[in-house]
């Protein structure tokens, strides 16, 4: 009988003692502190909060409850580190409590305890239908489906926002899509007829093979560029990326249409397409030191607001390069916004005059929604996107990471708001973080003969 007492007691502690579950938040207590005077300091998100009152007080309580939480159930099997710290489940406390008490969205910002990162803000999704509609005179019909029940003629009699433009076969018609940021069950209601049906849906998203960080191929009249990434110059060596970007620049004026394939390019930095821009604009460059890329790169830059603060992040950013004068000038100040520069490039004669197709995905992120927004901002109905909507990083950037001192854990935090840049503009499109760039025709899984005819098809 002793025996069986004591294995019913042993058992459950030694469950205690294997699992990551926490019954006090003491252990996290220092670097909650930390985070207080850390955060204020070097991400411009909280910075703008403090500065409009932010309370300290809900934050720590979301963060400390979800802690404890968290530990015995998402995060239980992770393990507690030799300070008794179940990193995973402090990482996930930090990001919901982010997510609960900040009222700008940051897809950057992330706390990483372990393996993968977690994010307070998480991007939109488009999960797709196979029910297809055309337009008609008054409103849209369907057209095609694999449900008995659902009958070619029936008039959809829901929400507009839900239908997206396609391009199939030579016919623009629009698909029933549901965006969101995440979906229980893959089934969703549609309006037909006035009707309630329930059909399933899925995610879909075109995932091209990656091959290299930039190429072009020149076919059928068409300059395809394929970019996978923003790559950024580090020192003055021409790198291969550099020379494709001079040979681009070369081409690109000799054609009516230019295609940029950004599919799956997760961002770097603008000055790495900057030189194409300017090439657009002036008909070619002398060079990538040519001035007149650095004039559009600052004039581009117009409306971003930088944190003045010291931190090393900060000082890697604001030393060495194009904003160390105004760096040291506004020493005093906490926050500097660029303003329009006086010398500006002249857009009311661009050297390319021909149509911009640029082709994203949920992949497209930060600088690669930056390169897009400065296309449309320049060439405005000249550009086209097509595909999926993009990932939406780009109302915060300088993304930064930082280590807490006590549990070690990984904080990317953010120190420019980007979010009251000129290229934002109203008529840019952008539908801010986590929603990012819609397209105007969109492409789905296996659609590439689709996106070719279009391109082809479009005068």
């Amino acid at each position: 009988m002793c025996k069986k007492v004591s294995l019913i007691l042993v058992i459950p502690l030694l469950l205690l003692i294997s699992c990551g579950g926490v019954t006090s938040t003491k252990p996290i207590e220092k670097d909650c502190e930390y985070l207080k005077t850390f955060l204020p300091e070097v991400s411009i998100q909280f910075s703008q909060a403090v500065d409009e009152g932010f309370d300290w007080e809900p934050f720590f309580k979301e963060l400390k409850s979800m802690y404890i939480s968290s530990s015995w159930t998402r995060f239980r099997k992770s393990p507690l580190d030799d300070n008794g710290i179940n990193r995973d489940a402090f990482a996930n406390a930090i990001a919901w409590a982010m997510q609960k008490q900040l009222k700008k969205k940051d897809s950057h910002m992330s706390a990483n305890g372990g393996e993968w990162p977690l994010y307070p803000f998480y991007k939109k999704i488009v999960f797709k239908s196979d029910l297809v509609f055309e337009k008609r005179a008054d409103g849209f019909y369907f057209v095609q489906s694999k449900y008995k029940d659902i009958e070619p003629g029936m008039k959809y009699t829901g929400d507009e926002e839900s239908l997206v433009q396609e391009y199939t076969d030579g016919k623009l018609l629009y698909r029933f899509v549901v965006i969101s940021e995440y979906l229980k069950k893959l089934k969703v209601k549609i309006n037909l007829d006035g009707k309630d049906k329930i059909i399933p849906v899925e995610f879909d998203e075109l995932l091209p093979e990656k091959s290299g960080d930039i190429r072009y191929e020149e076919k059928d009249g068409v300059l395809t560029v394929v970019i996978k990434t923003m790559r950024p110059r580090h020192d003055d060596n021409i790198t291969e990326y550099e020379k494709t970007v001079e040979e681009i620049c070369k081409r690109i004026n000799n054609y009516s249409k230019v295609v940029f394939d950004f599919r799956d390019n997760t961002g770097g930095y603008l000055e790495s397409f900057t030189p194409i821009i300017t090439a657009m604009i002036y008909g070619g460059i002398d060079a990538l030191h040519d001035d007149r890329i650095r004039m559009v790169n600052e004039y581009l830059y117009t409306g971003k607001t930088d944190m003045l603060t010291k931190t090393v992040a900060n000082r890697r950013i604001l030393e060495g390069n194009m904003m160390s004068a105004f760096y040291h000038e506004h020493k005093g100040e906490r926050y500097y916004t660029f303003k329009e520069p006086e010398k500006k490039p002249d857009l009311s004669n661009k050297a390319f005059k021909g149509k911009i197709f640029v082709i994203t995905n949920t992949y497209t992120c930060s600088a690669a929604e930056y390169s897009l927004a400065a296309l449309k901002y320049i060439f405005k109905d000249q550009v086209i996107q097509l595909g999926m909507k993009t990932g939406g990083l780009l109302d915060f950037g300088g993304a930064y990471t930082y280590i807490l001192p006590e549990s070690k854990l990984k904080m990317r935090i953010c120190c420019c708001d980007l979010s009251g840049m000129m290229v934002l503009g109203q008529e840019s499109g952008w539908r801010g973080d986590t929603e990012g760039f819609y397209p105007d025709i969109w492409f789905f899984s296996g659609d590439e003969k689709n996106i070719r005819k279009y391109i082809i098809d479009t005068k």
